[in-house]
């Protein structure tokens, strides 16, 4: 398994799985969107405190409060 932000994609079977599961949203007309999204190292987290402003530059180590990809469905 590979940990979100890695730049290293989901085995195989995983991929083969999600997009059987995106082709049977698709099919049933639910489907609206769904992407990946960049690795970690090229992102930036922005975090507000009343004026302030704070940017923290990637990669982020935490991987469960990372997101991968999206779906939007109906």
């Amino acid at each position: 398994m590979s940990i979100p932000g890695s730049g290293v994609l989901p085995g195989e079977e995983l991929l083969t799985e999600m997009q059987k599961y995106n082709e049977e949203l698709a099919k049933a007309g639910v489907l609206l969107a769904g992407e990946g999204l960049h690795p970690s190292s090229k992102g930036a987290r922005v975090r507000f405190s009343g004026e302030k402003r704070t940017v923290i530059d990637g990669p982020f180590t935490e991987a469960k409060e990372l997101i991968a990809g999206f779906c939007c469905s109906r």
